[in-house]
């Protein structure tokens, strides 16, 4: 039996109507959330501080290490450390809501795609490279230069790396932009989900958590979390807890309650979150550098951490809405430097400290500098890519120049066709 091209259609349309009827909300909007936007500024930012502690923290591994390791430095960055990728998670979640809210389901997927997997296409092949020649540096000891190293990166079979074997491609490896691979692949599962997630029983059942107490909510979302870290890996552990705190960013992004909720405990969360990382920064020493610590101590800290992240991304999410809920002529700058910040700065980081190891600055200086340095050379790279319109899209600028609907169309087939086998790797 034949059918023609309108039937094919028809039929088509069927199938996917459950994803087509989130996706047609035209008149479902949300109003501008500055205060989300100031915290995403923020949660970034904070990486660099974070990443860069992790040249100087004794006791955790990265890929490349200062001379100057310091077991003080862990205690700083276990104030960061329980939420700071929970965050990220969340307000990624939240930034999703609004987007499916605004596009058609193939034009969402379409620019997903290119938008996260083009400056993962670029940072895999072009950023991240510096980090592994830092690290087999001082793990191997190359002798070598980096662009000799650089000109053997692009062999696939090159016998230099067999020892470094776990990327997307043998040894082309994500790093740091683990969380843009995960939110590509997240995302797209978030969509074949859609339609449960906003069924009337899902969204009113959401509805009434959120109008009951701050401890029953706080409850409510910890469970979740407590059973994955009981039942995951700990190495891989990161995975699921980003895709729960993206799902939670989702079913909370539109829910005023929540919001309110957080703004009206604000000060109940940051005493929670003191006495927390008080808790956290004795057990770390006590438990989990002990190697005589029982299992029941190891576990009783974890779960003890896991409250810990969540109150965090909760008590960041409240003194937002507290204190930084208006907008800022700067803040739309600040906001589209985010994404050429995040993809370089830790090759910048370790780049940095690699070269200025040779200078034997001390314990001081070195971090100084190399904190100082990064923010000033990415934000020089953000500036340049900025000036030109056709470098924008590779760092996750968006565009400001003015295109015609089939310009915009040809620029993002270009794209999905440069990130197709990226796709494929990453399916």
């Amino acid at each position: 039996m034949m059918f023609t091209k309108t039937q094919i259609k028809n039929r088509f349309e069927i199938v996917l109507s459950p994803w087509l009827n989130v996706f047609n909300q035209s008149g479902e909007r949300a109003p501008r959330r500055y205060d989300l936007d100031w915290l995403r500024v923020l949660a970034f930012g904070l990486l660099i501080f974070y990443h860069t502690g992790m040249l100087y923290s004794q006791n955790w591994g990265f890929h490349f290490k200062s001379q100057y390791l310091s077991s003080n430095v862990e205690n700083a960055m276990l104030l960061l450390s329980p939420w700071r990728m929970g965050l990220i998670w969340f307000i990624s979640g939240v930034a999703l809501r609004f987007i499916v809210a605004r596009f058609s389901l193939g034009v969402f997927l379409t620019t997903r795609s290119v938008k996260i997997l083009l400056p993962l296409l670029i940072g895999i092949w072009f950023i991240v490279p510096i980090q592994l020649y830092a690290q087999m540096s001082q793990e191997v000891g190359l002798s070598m230069s980096f662009w000799q190293f650089y000109s053997q990166f692009f062999d696939l079979t090159n016998p230099l790396f067999e020892q470094y074997q776990a990327g997307i491609w043998p040894h082309v490896d994500v790093n740091h932009l683990w969380y843009l691979r995960s939110l590509w692949q997240f995302t797209m599962l978030l969509v074949l989900a859609l339609p449960l997630l906003h069924h009337a029983v899902v969204q009113a059942v959401i509805t009434r958590l959120c109008e009951q107490s701050l401890l029953m909510i706080f409850i409510t979302l910890l469970l979740p979390l407590c059973i994955l870290k009981l039942s995951w890996p700990s190495d891989t552990f990161r995975y699921p807890m980003g895709a729960l705190f993206l799902l939670y960013g989702y079913l909370f992004a539109w829910q005023p309650a929540f919001y309110s909720q957080l703004l009206r405990h604000w000060r109940v969360l940051l005493g929670a979150f003191l006495v927390g990382y008080l808790l956290v920064v004795v057990g770390y020493h006590m438990i989990w550098q002990n190697s005589a610590a029982s299992q029941w101590q190891i576990t009783s800290i974890d779960m003890l951490y896991t409250a810990q992240r969540l109150v965090g991304v909760l008590l960041m999410l409240a003194l937002a809405k507290r204190f930084l809920n208006h907008d800022h002529p700067k803040l739309a700058l600040l906001n589209s430097a985010v994404f050429p910040f995040y993809l370089l700065h830790q090759s910048v980081i370790i780049g940095l400290a690699f070269y200025l190891s040779e200078w034997q600055l001390g314990g001081f200086l070195e971090p100084l500098l190399v904190l100082s340095l990064t923010f000033i050379l990415c934000w020089l790279v953000f500036v340049s890519v900025r000036s030109v319109d056709l470098l924008r899209p590779l760092l996750g600028v968006k565009a400001k120049g003015t295109y015609t609907s089939w310009q915009v169309k040809a620029g993002f087939c270009c794209g999905l066709i440069l990130v197709s086998p990226l796709i494929f790797r990453l399916i």
